[in-house]
């Protein structure tokens, strides 16, 4: 009985969690919360600015890049900004916590692992094993390499 109430406990946290984001399941939609004009246009067009097509550029071919410099993407462990938070994974226009996208996560010369330079306002950051690429004005995710480190 006490394994039950821990596991809807941990349910009912969960969902409060992703509704206090602005998370619906359901539909798969982010949603606006108290009027946030501005941040609402800035989702509407966070990939506009970022181009995605380095990934066909083969001087960004970090999978082989990693073949042959595994020891490069062994990197100490992550230490997740709210303790026991346990991963998520985090697509194109999700927004994050500033916590999680502070200078201890950023990855101070991305082309070391094969990864597109970035340019105001965007910021390659580690999270977990992923690399995300995240707009720092606005907390926004705009591109993401998910396991890409060991």
């Amino acid at each position: 009985r006490d394994r039950g109430d821990r596991e809807r406990q941990r349910r009912d946290r969960q969902r409060n969690w992703d509704r206090e984001r602005g998370w619906d399941r359901s539909d798969a939609d982010w949603r606006d919360f108290g009027g946030d004009q501005w941040r609402s246009a800035e989702r509407r067009d966070w990939g506009s600015r970022w181009n995605r097509g380095w990934r066909e550029d083969g001087r960004y071919d970090w999978s082989r890049w990693r073949s042959a410099n595994r020891n490069l993407y062994r990197l100490p462990r992550y230490y997740s900004p709210y303790g026991g938070a346990g991963y998520r994974r985090f697509g194109p226009g999700a927004a994050l916590d500033p916590i999680f996208f502070g200078q201890n996560y950023w990855l101070s010369d991305p082309f070391v692992y094969r990864l597109p330079p970035t340019y105001a306002p965007y910021r390659w950051v580690r999270y977990y094993n992923d690399a995300l690429l995240v707009d720092i004005r606005q907390g926004l995710v705009v591109d993401m390499v998910y396991d890409i480190f060991w």
